[in-house]
Order: C-alpha cells, then structure tokens, then sequence
C-alpha cells in the first residue's frame, strides 16, 4: 500500500498519521493481520484457544549498562544474567518458520550482545520482520551503519522525558543519547534505507508533565512517538483481559519460554525454544489453562501488578497534540 495513501487515510480516519502508518509498519503482512485479528477475536469472546503464533520476543541478553530507576534489570531481578548463544537464536529462528515477527529484545540492552548485528542478519535472510529496542547510548556512527546495513525493520529508542528527568531517571548523559539517536536518523536518510525509527517514553509521574514538549521535540526527527505505559504501578483502573496471552511469547536468553516480557524473573515459565516448537506451545494446555485464568480473573500476583491491563494513568487524546 502506498504510503502517501496510508497518511491520506489516516488523516481523515484517526486524525494521526504517524500512530497509522506504526500499524502498517507492524502489520504489513496480511498473513500477520488475519492471524493477528483471530487471536484477539478469541481473546474478545473469551474463549482461551487462540488461532496462530506469529510473534516472538527474544531476550538476546539480559544485561544492561544503566540503572533506570523504573527498570528491574539492575535493580530487582535475582535471575542469571547472561547472552544468547548464537546457535540457540538460530535454532529458534529456524525451526520457528511460521514466525513471522521477532523482537530482539526483552530485558537488557541489546546492543551489548556481540553478535546483534549477525542476528538481525540472520532473521532478516529468512524473511523474518525485525525489531530492536534500545537505550541508544552505545550507538556510536560504525554501529549505527552495521544496523542499518544489516536489514532490521524497525527500532525503538527509550527516551524518558526532557533533558533534565531524563538524566534523574536513567543517570546518562541526554546529549549523548539525542546525538546518537539524531545521527542514526541522519544517516538512515543518507542510506536510503528503510529502517522504521520510533522514539518512546513511559509515562510515570515524573514524565507526564512533559508529554507536549516530548512529542513536538521528536516528532520532527522520528517516524513515531511512543507513550508507554508503566509495566507496574500503584495506581489501578479497569481490568481487561491481557492482550499479550493471545499474541506473544517471551523467549529468555537461557530459552527458557514465558508468556509476556513483564516476567522479568521467569517466574511462569511454560517451556524451552531450545527444545520445543513455539507454536505448540501458544496453543499449549499451559497457555490455555494460563488464559483461563485471566478470563475468571484468577490472576498471579505479577499480573495483578501489571498496569498494562490495570490503568494505571489516563491521558486524554485531546490534550496530546496530534502531527499536522
């Protein structure tokens, strides 16, 4: 589909170009948005099978070169931290092949994997759609190329408020990582590459204030502008049935299997990627006895904390200024 269509619909639709054209990013293969559109339709009616996996996070490593007060990397988790071996990412990619989309990254910071650049490779040369997300403080002008040149579809940038929040909450320099992050964009156009850059911010008492300042800032550089919500938080809203259990599952870096990436501890673990096939166990009796008990609100104590699915801030869309 036409891009300048995606924009002229999006315009006249929803009001919001950028926030259409990430859904087209995402879902640009209609295999992706049949199967996509029938896990959540089971997940509407409350029925706990769900139709197809297409959808992978995979934890390159889960270690990390800050200490975000919001994250439990460096704070609370107690597992082991480590990387992926490369073998064991290949072997989830290649005996996977109705993985469609693969996220390379779960807790951590995925550029400290050494071999992140071989493993969007590889992804990429089996037609799998890729993803990363990121602090961006390590990506200098040589990674910047190895990304761009190494395939991967979309990535994400953490980038948690102005100047000032932003270094009380990740204790790094904001002007390192807004270098780093507008000399990506920069060379990505120079490239000509295709490479879809989001900018994102969770939402916490400390960055709502900024919201507006946040989104005129680098809506002028990036694709999109993400508001992400908390994973826990105090505050509680409505419930509603965890999209997630229908959707995704979280490959740990030992390839231990969890059902979402808010298991930061591998508490429900349901599997191993080393061993067994992903899509057998998306439609496992675990994962559907996991989502029965989400449907009669019999929920483990993470997921009672997870504001994903418990409100926990309701920002207005019309106080968020919308791209013109």
């Amino acid at each position: 589909m036409n891009s300048d269509l995606i924009k002229l619909m999006a315009r006249y639709l929803i009001k919001e170009t950028g926030f259409f054209s990430s859904l087209f990013v995402r879902f640009s293969n209609a295999g992706i948005v049949f199967s996509e559109i029938l896990n959540q339709f089971f997940r509407c009616a409350r029925i706990p099978y769900a139709f197809k996996l297409t959808t992978v996070g995979i934890e390159t490593n889960n270690t990390c070169n800050l200490r975000c007060l919001h994250c439990a990397t460096n704070r609370e988790m107690k597992r082991e931290k480590g990387y992926m071996e490369f073998d064991t990412f290949a072997r989830i990619i290649d005996f996977n092949p109705e993985i469609k989309r693969v996220y390379l990254t779960n807790w951590g910071e995925p550029l400290l994997h050494p071999k992140i650049i071989e493993m969007v490779q590889y992804a990429n040369i089996r037609r799998k759609q890729t993803a990363i997300t990121t602090n961006g403080t390590t990506l200098d002008l040589f990674l910047s190329r190895e990304l761009l040149n190494s395939g991967l579809d979309i990535i994400k940038f953490s980038v948690d408020g102005d100047r000032e929040t932003f270094q009380n909450v990740r204790g790094f320099s904001y002007e390192t990582v807004e270098a780093n992050i507008l000399q990506f964009i920069k060379l990505r156009n120079k490239m000509k590459k295709k490479t879809w850059v989001e900018i994102s911010m969770l939402i916490s008492d400390e960055t709502i204030p900024e919201i507006g300042s946040f989104l005129k800032k680098w809506r002028e550089h990036a694709d999109f502008v993400n508001l992400q919500p908390k994973f826990f938080s105090i505050k509680r809203g409505t419930y509603s049935l965890c999209r997630d259990l229908w959707r995704i599952l979280v490959i740990l870096w030992t390839g231990e299997v969890v059902p979402c990436c808010v298991d930061f501890d591998g508490e429900l673990v349901i599997g191993d990627a080393r061993k067994e096939n992903l899509q057998k166990l998306f439609k496992s009796q675990a994962m559907k006895d996991f989502r029965k008990k989400h449907i009669k609100n019999e929920l483990p104590g993470l997921c009672k904390n997870c504001s994903n699915y418990y409100s926990g801030y309701h920002i207005s869309r019309k106080n968020i200024p919308l791209e013109s």
